[in-house]
This record gives C-alpha cells, sequence and structure tokens, in this order.
C-alpha cells in the first residue's frame, strides 16, 4: 500500500515537471516566434512598403517633370528656329524702328509672349521701365548668350509675377560671329499650368530655380508634403530642379498588406506550437517507459529487486528533472512603482508659456516718432533715448523673440557714456517678460551678430549703439529670429510699445564671453601667409576693446591709434566715411611705415581702409577685391552693393562673370537682400562690407579687415599696387545737405516728381539716382542723421562737374533755402 502512494506521488511530480517544460517550450515558441515575425515585418511589409513609396514618388516627380521638359525643349526650338529665319537676321542690321517692328512680330507668334527684342551685339541696356524690363540679371543673360556662354532659359521675378527668358545668339550657328541676340520674355500662364494640372492632393510639388553661384530660388510650391519621401528631377536644358514629396494619402496608397506576413508567422507559429507538443508529448512517453518494470527473462521469477531497482531509476530521472525546473517562473516579470518613477512611463514633459499681457488702460513712455528708423532706433540720448524708453523697447523685444519661439536673447552695449545706463533698462525690460538674457557686456555690434549665430539658446540679439554718430547719440540695432529688423518690423515694435502688449514673467540674466569665442572662430578661419604692419584707429570706440588682440594673434605687427575706450570720443568722431576723421590715421601709417591702416566707426561694422601712399580705399573700391577673389572661387555668383556705388563696380562684376545688383543703402535692407539673392558678397559705400563666403553674411568690419589681409599677403603685392589695377573715375564722397528731419523723404519725391533731368535715366530703389552716358548722381534721404546724402561720379571732372550743377539746379527749384556747398 505504502509502495503505490509513493508511486503514484511520483507519477503526480513525473507530471508537473512535465508541464512545467511544455510551458517552457511554448514560451519559447511565441518569443522566437515574435521576434522571427518582427524582422519578418521588415522584411515582408515595411521594406516593401518603402520601395513601393519610393517608386510611386518617383514616378508622380517624372510625371510633373516630364510636360515640363517637352515645354523647355520645345520652347527653345521654337525660339532658335525663329532667331534662324534671314528675316530675324536682316531686321537686326535695321534700324531701331526695324528692330522694333520685327520683335513684335517674333512675340505675336509665340503663346504666352510678352515681348521680344532683337539686340545688335553689344548695344543691351538697362531698361527698367518695361512690361518685361531689363536689369542687371538680363544684361548678364544677353552678354552671356552674345558669347555663346550657358544661357538656359530664366526666370525673373518683375511685381510678384515670374517672367521667363528664352534668348538665343544670332545666327545660332556656333561657327559664325554673333552678331546679336534675340530675346524672348514670356508670362508664366504656361509652365505654371503644367504645374497645376497634377494632383495636388498626392503630395507637394516644387520647383526651384538655381543659376550657378546662387541659392536655389523656390519658383513654384503647390500641395501638401507630410508623407516625407521625396525625390528630384533636374529639367534638361534649363536651371530648373522640380522636386515631389508624398502626401498623407500617396503613402496610404502604397500602404503594404501584412498577408504574406501573417502567412508565414502563423504557419511558423502552428508548426512551433506542434513542435512543443510532440516534445512534450515524447517526454511523458519516455517517462510512462521509465516509470514501468523492465522485462528481462526470469524477472517474474527473481522478486521485486529489478523492480525496486526500476523505482529507483525513476525517481532518479523524476529528481534531475525537478531539479532542471524548479524555482523557474519564466512569466514573473513585473515593472516596480520606483521603475515606472525613474522611467517616467506614465509622465509627459510640460512646458509653460508666459501669458502675452496687454496692459489695457495704462499710458506708455512719450516716444519721438522720428526716432524709430528704416533700419534701428536711433536718437538724442537722455532727450529721446532715455531709460525709460529703453525699458519698455526691451519689453516689446523681448515679447517679439517669444511669439518666435525665442526663449533668450542677447544683449550687447557700445562704450558711448549714456550705453550703461540704457543697457541695463534694456536688460530688465527684456527679463520682465520671461525672456532669458545673455549680457555679452562692451563689445562690437558684430559679435552681437557672431552670437546670435554662435549661441545654441537664440538667434535674437539686440545692441545699444548709435554707430558713426556723434557722443551725444544712442539708439538700439534689433534682430529677431534671425532677421535685423528694418522698416515695418521697427515700426512695429513701437506699436507694440504704444499698445503695451507684452509677455509677463521672470527672465534669467547670465553673462558670457563672446569676444573669445569671435577671435577663435575668426582664427580658425583667416590665414596670413606673411607679416603685416596695421594701424587701427578705433577712434576711441568699441573696436578698440577687441581690434588689437584679434589681429595681434592673427600675426599682424599692430599700431593702435585712439583704441582706449571713450564716449565722449575726444580726437573725432566715430565716422570715418569723413575725410576729416581719417587724416590721424593716414599721418600714422606713414609715421611708422605700416602696410596699411584701418578705420572702424562706433560700433565696428564698417571698415574704410588707406594706404601708404596716403590713398583712401573707398568701400566700393574695396569691394571690387572682394568681388575678384570671391568670383575667382564661385563663378556667377551674386555681387550686391548698394545705389551709391560706383559704376565701375557693375562692369567689373560683370567682367568676372558675376551679376551685378544693385540695391537700397542700409545694413537691414542689404542684409535681407543677401538673403533673398543668395549673394556671397555685398557692400555699401557707407562702409558695410557683408561676406556669406565662409562667414555668415553680416556687416563685419573687423572679420573684413581680416580677409582683406588674407588677400594682400597671398599676393605679395603692396596695397597700393593692388588697387591701382581697378579703374576709377572722378568722383565726389557723400556729401550732405542739412535739412529738417521730417521734411528730408518729402523733398525727394518731389525731385522725384519734379525734377528735370533731361536725357537721364532715373532710378528710385532708394532716393533718385540718375544715371547719364558720362556719369550718375544720387540724392537720397538719410536714414540716421537730418540730412540729403549726394554723391557723384563722372567720366571726367568736366562731366562730373555737369551733372552736380544739374542736380543742384533741380534742388533748389525745389527749395532755393537749401544750403548746397558745390
Amino acid at each position: 500500500m505504502a509502495n503505490r502512494t509513493s508511486k503514484e506521488q511520483r507519477q503526480k511530480q513525473a507530471r508537473l515537471a512535465r508541464q512545467k517544460l511544455i510551458g517552457a517550450l511554448v514560451l519559447g515558441v511565441l518569443v522566437l516566434n515574435g521576434l522571427l515575425g518582427y524582422w519578418l515585418y521588415g522584411i515582408l511589409v515595411t521594406d516593401v512598403q518603402d520601395l513601393r513609396l519610393e517608386a510611386a514618388v518617383e514616378a508622380q516627380a517624372e510625371q510633373r517633370a516630364q510636360p515640363l521638359q517637352d515645354y523647355i525643349r520645345e520652347l527653345r526650338q521654337r525660339v532658335a528656329a525663329l532667331a534662324a529665319e534671314p528675316a530675324t537676321a536682316e531686321a537686326l542690321q535695321g534700324s531701331t524702328e526695324v528692330r522694333q517692328s520685327a520683335a513684335e512680330a517674333i512675340a505675336a507668334r509665340i503663346e504666352h509672349g510678352i515681348a521680344a527684342r532683337l539686340i545688335p551685339a553689344g548695344s543691351a541696356r538697362v531698361e527698367r521701365d518695361h512690361p518685361a524690363p531689363i536689369r542687371f540679371a538680363e544684361l548678364d543673360l544677353i552678354r552671356r548668350a552674345e558669347r555663346r556662354d550657358n544661357h538656359l532659359p530664366e526666370l525673373a521675378k518683375v511685381d510678384q509675377q515670374w517672367q521667363l527668358h528664352v534668348i538665343e545668339p544670332i545666327p545660332p550657328s556656333a561657327d559664325e560671329p554673333v552678331e546679336g541676340t534675340l530675346l524672348v520674355t514670356l508670362n508664366d500662364t504656361g509652365w505654371r499650368s503644367l504645374l497645376d494640372a497634377a494632383s495636388k492632393s498626392l503630395g507637394r510639388t516644387e520647383l526651384h530655380q538655381q543659376i550657378p553661384g546662387s541659392n536655389p530660388l523656390t519658383v513654384y510650391l503647390s500641395g501638401q508634403g507630410e508623407g516625407g519621401a521625396k525625390h528630384s528631377v533636374a529639367i534638361p536644358n534649363s536651371h530648373w530642379r522640380l522636386s515631389f514629396t508624398a502626401s498623407p494619402e500617396l503613402v496610404a496608397q502604397t500602404r503594404e498588406l501584412p498577408t504574406l506576413w501573417l502567412l508565414v508567422l502563423s504557419t511558423t507559429t502552428i508548426g512551433g506550437l506542434l513542435l512543443a507538443w510532440f516534445s512534450g508529448h515524447m517526454i511523458e512517453r519516455r517517462q510512462r517507459q521509465s516509470a514501468r518494470p523492465i522485462q528481462v527473462p526470469g524477472a517474474a521469477r527473481s522478486g521485486g529487486k529489478n523492480a525496486d531497482a526500476q523505482d529507483e531509476h525513476g525517481e532518479e530521472e523524476i529528481g534531475m528533472i525537478n531539479t532542471l525546473y524548479q524555482n523557474q517562473d519564466i512569466l514573473d516579470l513585473d515593472v516596480s512603482d520606483e521603475d515606472e518613477d525613474i522611467l517616467a512611463l506614465d509622465q509627459a514633459p510640460t512646458k509653460t508659456a508666459a501669458a502675452d499681457a496687454t496692459q489695457a488702460g495704462q499710458s506708455g513712455p512719450t516716444i519721438p516718432e522720428g526716432i524709430f528708423r528704416s533700419y534701428d532706433i536711433r536718437g538724442l540720448a537722455d532727450t529721446e533715448i532715455t531709460p525709460e524708453l529703453a525699458e519698455h523697447i526691451g519689453r516689446a523685444l523681448g515679447s517679439e523673440a517669444l511669439d518666435h519661439g525665442e526663449t533668450d536673447m542677447v544683449l550687447a552695449r557700445d562704450g558711448r557714456t549714456h550705453s550703461p545706463v540704457l543697457a541695463e533698462a534694456l536688460r530688465s525690460g527684456i527679463a520682465s517678460t520671461g525672456c532669458n538674457v545673455i549680457d555679452l557686456g562692451t563689445v562690437p555690434t558684430p559679435l552681437m551678430y557672431f552670437a546670435t549665430h554662435h549661441l545654441s539658446e537664440t538667434s535674437s540679439g539686440v545692441m545699444v549703439t548709435a554707430s558713426h554718430n556723434p557722443g551725444s547719440y544712442n539708439g538700439f540695432k534689433m534682430i529677431i529670429n534671425g532677421v535685423t529688423l528694418a522698416d515695418d518690423a521697427v515700426l512695429d515694435v513701437r506699436s507694440r510699445i504704444q499698445r503695451q502688449h507684452y509677455h509677463q514673467g521672470e527672465g534669467e540674466t547670465r553673462s558670457h564671453d563672446i569676444i573669445t569665442d569671435y577671435i577663435e572662430r575668426i582664427f580658425s578661419d583667416v590665414a596670413l601667409v606673411g607679416a603685416v604692419s596695421l594701424v587701427i584707429d578705433a577712434g576711441n570706440a568699441v573696436p578698440g576693446v577687441v581690434a588689437p588682440r584679434l589681429f595681434e594673434e592673427l600675426g599682424c605687427d599692430v599700431t593702435p591709434l585712439y583704441c582706449d575706450l571713450d564716449g565722449t570720443f575726444p580726437n573725432h568722431d566715430p565716422d570715418p566715411t569723413q575725410e576729416a576723421n581719417l587724416q590721424d590715421l593716414i599721418a600714422k601709417v606713414q609715421e611708422v611705415g605700416a602696410d596699411l591702416g584701418a578705420a572702424l566707426d562706433g560700433d565696428g561694422d564698417r571698415l574704410i581702409v588707406v594706404t601708404p601712399q596716403g590713398r583712401i580705399i573707398w568701400p566700393d573700391q574695396l569691394l571690387m577685391l572682394f568681388a575678384r577673389d570671391v568670383l575667382g572661387r564661385n563663378p556667377g555668383a551674386d555681387v550686391l552693393f548698394d545705389v551709391k556705388c560706383s559704376r565701375q563696380l557693375n562692369q567689373l562684376v560683370t567682367s568676372y562673370g558675376g551679376r551685378p545688383i544693385m540695391w537700397k543703402t542700409g545694413h537691414s535692407h542689404m542684409k535681407s537682400k543677401m538673403i533673398e539673392t543668395g549673394a556671397l558678397i555685398g557692400g555699401e559705400y557707407s562702409g558695410h562690407i557683408f561676406i556669406k563666403d565662409r562667414w555668415y553674411g553680416f556687416d563685419d568690419g573687423l572679420y573684413t579687415l581680416a580677409r582683406l589681409l588674407e588677400i594682400i599677403t597671398l599676393r605679395d603685392q603692396p596695397i597700393d599696387d593692388i588697387f591701382a589695377a581697378f579703374p576709377i573715375l572722378p568722383s565726389t564722397p557723400e556729401l550732405k545737405i542739412p535739412v529738417q528731419d521730417d521734411q528730408k523723404f518729402a523733398l525727394v519725391e518731389r525731385l522725384i516728381a519734379e525734377g528735370d533731368f533731361q536725357s537721364g535715366k532715373p532710378s528710385t530703389i532708394d532716393g533718385l539716382r540718375v544715371d547719364f552716358a558720362k556719369g550718375w548722381g544720387l540724392v537720397r534721404a538719410s536714414n540716421t542723421s537730418a540730412a540729403l546724402t549726394l554723391r557723384f561720379e563722372g567720366e571726367t571732372e568736366e562731366a562730373l562737374n555737369k551733372i552736380q550743377q544739374l542736380f543742384k539746379r533741380e534742388l533748389l527749384k525745389i527749395d532755393s533755402q537749401l544750403q548746397i556747398d558745390f
């Protein structure tokens, strides 16, 4: 009876062991099939879906690109055929009236044509007042066609509409000299309608134009493309590239159903479970066999000896199984509360934004209207620019930065006597919005700009400075989210102050040594291959804090002149564009035998250079050297300059294969245009040089000087010899006519409307510039002082004087009280 009970217990233990074994086998099968399923899903579903989506996106891009390819090919063939007609070549040799009549007939034969022109070689001129204007970009296209260089069709934006230029040399044969060109201009209906016909629900279509040496321009954008997958197609015989990005709808259409994956996974799972069952069955059978007495001859007659041995053998096997599987709670997995806290499984990050608190019913500070200028805030310190106003400007800028997603703002100041007080009020205002302040201390404006690019925390900043103005002035230069404020954006700051439309919060302030970062960045970029002796005139302004140290570390022999900081500017105003302010520098260069002298303005963003011979290198001449250097490495690049620059600069840029672009005066306007055009170099006659090649594109007198020294040491020539190679015409510096600040813009508008400049061609990009056959003249309202700014250039001194007297006559007609000293 006891043996029977013991046997039942052993059988029960064996069953429990088998159950644990089968459970482990089933769990193993499920885990292995889970891993197999994950791997197979990537191969049978994800990869197939990605390939299908990639093929669909590529097909959509090709379908959209093909009509454009056909359109461009047929259009070029059509224009080439017209250029090859004998009547076209004959009309090209005729009078202006004959050419115009023939061109009108050609335009009528081109669908969507706006205008056609027959242009004898070398006769192309700027023609802005035309439905299809010829500007510098079009002039460059014409000249390339005359040289049979790259003259592919180009899009140009005119009054917010895209115009397509197609040009062919006459005659088209490359074996014959070019006698002229046929330029056909079309509206955007033809090519745009081809893109509009494509389905917008399947994805986003983009068309970009990239002229060699320039950044790509987006000329067409339609549809939504959140699907991620993208494919681009270059349009042959053009500067175009079409990109297509999938939409969620296209992604859904290309989704791979997991049918095969489910079939394979089901098969392996079922097979694995069957294998586990079979294995368990075999173990059970083995256990039953091991539990029975082994029948051998004579076993029955020998009594219980063999049975006892069998029982002992069974107990031994059961004991081994129990030993192998006891205490294996394979499914006993848990995550403790403490682990959940550590892993934050049920938590999400929270963010609290500062409230937008419009201070209704509270009156703001008194704001002199005239201090909010075209590209900064500037006025008399203590009377117009007060600490109270500075605090409100800080609140407005901090709120504006927060509205643009910025949580920090850099703050810097120049060396004027009132700048520390204004900077503290500004800091307090910014911090009161909840925006953090990174205080750079007393540094030049370019270092504030640099900080917005270099620091990861922000791309917004404000500088307390009045730039080159006398010591009684002060003001603010502002950049929000990487964009320098100008025009309406400056007025928006005033509007926000008037409405008391501020955020509320408690921002933190910390200091940062940006000077070290700045010097290290320039040191890593600029390499001088020879020794240079240099005199630096900082005009007792803030550039003296950085300039001597920077150029000594670059290996220069530096003689500082007025580099000690004194906000009263005891030696001369910090304005190097005035020749009188350069005389001490010229004398010092000649005294010490330096290779050159450099004059920086009150906040370090302007540069004027003087040579050992006492020659002043004005910024438009300096820009000629930089343009040649940049275009040598970037053929076809855009070169930007303001309306005060020499006509020779335009011609030189073209001769080096660049694209000259004339634009408004003002550092904010120029920086915006640099971004718009993708220009690698730009400059103003006032001394602002903008370098995007290897740098950030903002105006920086210190970096400009470093790059100039690099060029000089590479050429191993005296600076006088280098600049002697550039064409220089008789010209005037900037001339100032004092006027009432609230009347200067109205005077220029009247001059534009009423002035009689005979055969001159006017340009009103910025003020009034009139180009004549032998020179040009300019009148514009200064954005930084109560004055009209004038400049003149002529092929001869006689032509220069005639243009000046013509402008003087017309100005006095407008206001006979003007004090004109020429």
